[in-house]
């Protein structure tokens, strides 16, 4: 069975999709006709059905691609289920602390998200530069001390 916050999600995204009059005939659909109603949703259904509405949804487009530039970034790591709840309080305490928005990212509203969207580009963008001086730098060590050179005057 669907979740509670699953359902709640489904429910949210029909309503911002304007789609909230469809939902009977849009799960069964997808249940070919087993159920109308979210409760009786299974697990991957509900998963797969918000996964499709979510790419219609543009606050949820960019909820997901802040997901993945932190995740870039090394803010948050790993793929498990476990992974994935630490993953959310570590980018909602990241972003409280250190976000232009200060709020969690599933309370922001669209502009909010556009805001927070653009600062994780940026993050990304340093985190980058960062790696590739570094690798850089130990690459120049590496060869100045192959070479037999003197590298603490540099």
């Amino acid at each position: 069975m669907a979740t509670k916050s699953q359902i709640t999600k489904l429910h949210i995204l029909l309503n911002n999709l304007d789609l909230i009059d469809d939902k009977k005939a849009i799960i069964s659909d997808l249940t070919n006709g087993r159920t109308e109603s979210s409760k009786g949703l299974s697990l991957k259904e509900a998963r797969h059905l918000i996964a499709r509405l979510c790419e219609f949804d543009p606050a949820e487009r960019l909820k997901s691609l802040i997901a993945q530039l932190a995740w870039q970034a090394g803010i948050t790591y790993g793929s498990s289920d476990t992974d994935q709840l630490i993953n959310k309080a570590k980018l909602d305490m990241f972003l409280r602390d250190k976000g232009a928005v200060k709020k969690d990212l599933q309370k922001q509203s669209y502009p909010e998200l556009r805001r927070t969207h653009k600062q994780m580009q940026a993050i990304c963008k340093t985190a980058g530069k960062t790696r590739d001086k570094k690798a850089a730098d130990a690459a120049v060590s590496s060869l100045l001390t192959e070479l037999n050179l003197n590298t603490s005057n540099i």
